[in-house]
C-alpha cells in the first residue's frame, strides 16, 4: 500500500474551514493509503482547548498516525506587543513558520514516504530541496494565488520543480500554468463534504433543540467574518426584510463578531442573530434549522472571486436547503443559477434580500434547487475526492517511470 505522509503548519484543532479540509482530506485518504498526519504543535484558541482527541472530533481513523512538530506559537501574546497589531501577527507568524520548518528537517532526512503532501508553499519547497532524485513525490495543494513578489517567484519556482499541484478552481489552474508548470502536472479538485454528517434533524427537531421559533423564515449564513466572506452584505439585506424573516449568523471570532454587532446596532436591525463560534458537530443541527442558507461572498477579493471552493456550499448542498450564492466565477464553477442555487448580484443587499423573498414566496422553486443540488453534491463527497486526488498522483508518478 501507498505511503503517504500530509504535511501541514495549520493549527489543529482549528476555528478556520482548512482545519476541516486537511483532516477529511486525511481521513479519506486512510482508505486506499497508509498514511501519516505531520502537523506543527500550536497554542490553541481557547474556545478550541477543551478538544483533547483531535481524531474523535474530525472522524479521523485511529489508524492515521499523527506526529506533532515543535514550533514556537507567540500568536496569544499579540494584544500585549508594544507595536501595531499587523506588524505584531507577521513577526510572530515568522517566528512561528521559520521554528516549525527547522523543526521539521530531522524527520524529513530521516523519513521515506512515497507521496508527501502540502498546502504549505515553504513546505513545499523544503521537500523539494531535501529529497533525493527520484526518492519520493511530492504534490502541493494551492489554495490561492501569490500576491508578493517573494510569493510569485517561489511559487513560479515550484511550478518547474513539483511532480504535481492540485488546486481548487480552474481559474486557480489556469493562472499556474501561466507560472509554466505542465498541463499534465496539475489537476482541479474542488472541496468536498462528508454527507453522513448531515440529514439527522428535522426542521422541526433542530429548530426545537436551538430553541428558534417555528413561525420564522430563517435564513442563514455559516463561517467566517471576513470582509471578502460578505457577511455585511447579508446584514445589510436583513433591513429590506419583514421581522419575522430572520438572519442569522452562525461562527466567527472574538475578533470578527464585533465589526458585524456594531454593523447591526448601526442599522437598528431586530431581525439578527448571532449564534458565534459553534463547534463543527453542531453546525448541521444549525443548518437544518434554516430555510434558506446564504454565501454573500464580495466580489472585491480575488480569492472570493477566483480561487475559493467553499465547505460551505458543499455542506449546504448537503444540508437539503436552497442556496442563494454571489455570482462570482469560483461559485459557478460548482453551482448554476435558477438549477442548483439562486446567484445574485455581489455586494447588494437589495438582490440578496429580493432572491430570499423570492424563495420564500416560491416553495416549488426552493424544492427543484433542493433536489438538483442533492444530486449535484452526491458527486462532491470526500471520498471521491481523495480518490481524484489519488488518480492524479498515480499519473504524475508514471510518468517519473
Amino acid at each position: 500500500m501507498m505511503k503517504f505522509i500530509y504535511l501541514t503548519n495549520s493549527r489543529l484543532p482549528g476555528e478556520k474551514a482548512h482545519a476541516i479540509q486537511i483532516m477529511k482530506t486525511c481521513a479519506a485518504l486512510a482508505a486506499d493509503v497508509t498514511i501519516r498526519l505531520v502537523h506543527a504543535r500550536r497554542v490553541n484558541r481557547p474556545w478550541l482547548q477543551s478538544i483533547v482527541d483531535l481524531q474523535k472530533y474530525y472522524k479521523l481513523p485511529r489508524d492515521v498516525e499523527r506526529r506533532l512538530v515543535y514550533s514556537l506559537d507567540l500568536f496569544s501574546i499579540v494584544p500585549n506587543l508594544p507595536f501595531g497589531k499587523f506588524v505584531a501577527y507577521k513577526v510572530v507568524f515568522a517566528i512561528q513558520t521559520i521554528t516549525y520548518h527547522i523543526a521539521l528537517l530531522p524527520l524529513l532526512l530521516t523519513s521515506t514516504a512515497d507521496v508527501y503532501y502540502t498546502r504549505d508553499s515553504l513546505t513545499a519547497a523544503l521537500l523539494i530541496i531535501l529529497r533525493k532524485e527520484n526518492a519520493s513525490t511530492v504534490i502541493y495543494e494551492a489554495h490561492k494565488y501569490p500576491s508578493s513578489r517573494l510569493g510569485l517567484a517561489l511559487s513560479r519556482w515550484l511550478s518547474k520543480k513539483l511532480d504535481g499541484i492540485v488546486v481548487l478552481t480552474n481559474i486557480l489552474a489556469t493562472r499556474y500554468l501561466e507560472l509554466g508548470v505542465s498541463e499534465k502536472r496539475i489537476s482541479v479538485v474542488p472541496d468536498a463534504v462528508d454527507l453522513q454528517d448531515f440529514g439527522v434533524f428535522s426542521k422541526s427537531a433542530a429548530r426545537h433543540h436551538l430553541s428558534i421559533d417555528e413561525n420564522m423564515f430563517v435564513v442563514m449564513y455559516v463561517g467566517h467574518m471576513y470582509h471578502w466572506k460578505g457577511v455585511d452584505t447579508l446584514v445589510e439585506a436583513a433591513s429590506k426584510l419583514s421581522d419575522n424573516e430572520q438572519i442569522w449568523l452562525v461562527g466567527g471570532t472574538p475578533e470578527e463578531l464585533p465589526r458585524i454587532e456594531q454593523l447591526a446596532k448601526q442599522l437598528e436591525l431586530t431581525n439578527i442573530h448571532l449564534a458565534g463560534y459553534v463547534p463543527y458537530e453542531d453546525i448541521s443541527t444549525y443548518m437544518a434549522a434554516a430555510d434558506v442558507l446564504v454565501i454573500p461572498n464580495s466580489g472585491d477579493s480575488d480569492i472570493s472571486r477566483f480561487y475559493t471552493s467553499p465547505i460551505k456550499l458543499f455542506e449546504y448542498m448537503a444540508a437539503k436547503r436552497p442556496i442563494i450564492a454571489s455570482n462570482l466565477p469560483s461559485l459557478r464553477e460548482i453551482i448554476e443559477h435558477d438549477e442548483t442555487a439562486l446567484l445574485v448580484q455581489p455586494d447588494s443587499p437589495s438582490s440578496l434580500a429580493i432572491a430570499i423573498q423570492r424563495l420564500r414566496s416560491d416553495l416549488h422553486l426552493s424544492s427543484r434547487l433542493v433536489d438538483n443540488a442533492t444530486i449535484l453534491v452526491s458527486k462532491h463527497t470526500w471520498s471521491v475526492r481523495a480518490k481524484r486526488i489519488l488518480r492524479f498522483i498515480d499519473s504524475v508518478m508514471s510518468m517519473s517511470d
